[in-house]
């Protein structure tokens, strides 16, 4: 595996925005009914390390983007079918719905919480193309 070829900067840019939508998602658009369908109190949410907690998110997402540039890149390119916004955008928005959203869905129909299955596997495919279109279009 040739890690030489993969944009460390747009890994890093890329695990930036799947956190900062993160925020954003699990914040003010979807944040109580997330937090409704976790079936987590107030208090709840208030607890814990919120450092460490963001810490082990952006973690995450550094993971899945660097993840992600090792499909795109660590194992070789086609000089023909170089990658693009386009065919990362593509590749991210299949990953999540072939991947993501079924394992949600595996994760949330036994428990009855079918509500989180939408709001955590579409902020995921979301972020899956994100990092596939900023992989693809900075080489």
């Amino acid at each position: 595996m040739d890690l030489s070829s993969i944009n460390w900067l747009a890994v890093i840019v890329s695990a930036a925005a799947y956190f900062i939508l993160g925020g954003v998602w699990f914040g003010p658009l979807f944040g109580k009914a997330w937090q409704k369908g976790a079936g987590l109190s107030d208090e709840e949410m208030q607890g814990g390390n919120m450092g460490k907690m963001f810490a082990t998110m952006f973690a995450m997402a550094l993971i899945v983007s660097f993840g992600m540039a090792m499909f795109f890149f660590g194992m070789g390119t086609d000089p023909e079918n170089p990658m693009t916004a386009g065919s990362g955008a593509m590749m991210g928005a299949m990953t999540g719905i072939f991947f993501i959203f079924p394992i949600h869905v595996m994760n949330y129909v036994p428990g009855k919480r079918t509500g989180l299955i939408v709001i955590e596997s579409l902020y995921h495919i979301i972020c899956f193309v994100l990092v596939g279109v900023t992989l693809g279009a900075w080489q």
